[in-house]
């Protein structure tokens, strides 16, 4: 089933992106890996419930002295709600992120039981499988990529995570720790493209699933611009190129978490194929980033506070 993109007006050019927008890429990882450290402690020893208002403090934190992080958050909440957030609005989306972060500790130990799960268009991931069809999964930082993920642990999903690490070695790491299981189903970029492509296109054709998000930049990344929540917002290209390499479906797979305990996990089709056409491969990308920057849209509404992107993600900055 091949699936027509909508065209942007005015496709800009792709180019590489600066250094202020890939940031995301090149932060240390500061207070995060003492963060997960205390999390996973709390977590085990004291259970969900009590360590979710003990993240609170550490959520209350961040949005408190992190000015990056709160001022992204208030970029973020203004532009879906069309005003200024409050303080608390701030705290609570932050909080938000604080949550769904514990939850990865229990959803990577397999403890799915203690959620709610619910799933619109399963049917198509169960079809895959019982086929033998690879595909390529596409996703973003909105709420949780680890409800699915922790879905694969029982092997019905051969499922495989490709992305960037650099800026999270030692988190990675010691997540790895507590789900050794899912270690060997990452794929890391690495500065290896060729040898990436061809273990990618490996796991494909042995009818592997091929999870990877689709709207951060990383340095040296190519992107293009297209409207995304009402202003210019720069993506990535390569999660498309690659689907276009490996000529298999593409799907979009979203996870958004309700209090206190549900994920509603969504997967959709996006396309049977990723067809780039000689003579205007520019224009076909930009139209592809754009239909996903549109289904992006309409996931981020629904569940605002799910959106987990605290860096300066539009280009306008006048906000």
């Amino acid at each position: 089933m091949s699936v027509a993109a909508p065209t942007p007006e005015q496709p800009p050019a792709e180019q590489p992106p600066a250094e202020r927008e890939a940031g995301w890429l090149s932060q240390r990882e500061r207070g995060a890996l003492w963060s997960v450290r205390l999390m996973f402690r709390l977590a085990k020893l004291f259970g969900r419930w009590p360590t979710r208002q003990l993240v609170r403090l550490l959520a209350l934190y961040y949005a408190t002295f992190d000015a990056d992080a709160a001022r992204a958050s208030r970029d973020w909440l203004t532009r879906v709600h069309g005003r200024p957030p409050s303080k608390r609005e701030v705290r609570a989306h932050v909080f938000r992120f604080a949550q769904v972060a514990l939850d990865r500790i229990y959803l990577l130990q397999g403890a799915i039981d203690a959620f709610e799960v619910t799933r619109t268009g399963d049917h198509h991931l169960d079809e895959l499988v019982r086929d033998g069809q690879g595909a390529v999964l596409l996703g973003a930082h909105l709420g949780s990529f680890e409800a699915m993920r922790a879905g694969a642990r029982d092997e019905r999903l051969p499922l495989y995570i490709v992305g960037h690490f650099e800026n999270a070695r030692m988190i990675n790491a010691l997540l790895e720790k507590i789900d050794p299981h899912m270690a060997g189903r990452v794929i890391h970029t690495g500065q290896d493209p060729v040898g990436f492509a061809l273990t990618v296109r490996e796991r494909v054709e042995e009818g592997g699933l091929i999870a990877i998000l689709g709207d951060r930049v990383g340095i040296n990344d190519k992107s293009v611009t297209v409207p995304f929540m009402g202003a210019p917002a720069r993506f990535p290209t390569g999660p498309l190129l690659l689907a276009s390499m490996l000529r298999c479906p593409v799907y979009l797979v979203f996870g958004l978490y309700r209090e206190p305990n549900r994920y509603d996990l969504h997967c959709e089709p996006f396309a049977e194929r990723i067809e780039l056409p000689r003579g205007r491969r520019q224009e076909a990308l930009v139209e592809w980033v754009g239909r996903f920057a549109v289904r992006l849209e309409h996931y981020a509404r629904q569940a605002p506070d799910n959106w987990f992107n605290f860096f300066d993600f539009w280009e306008d900055g006048d906000r």
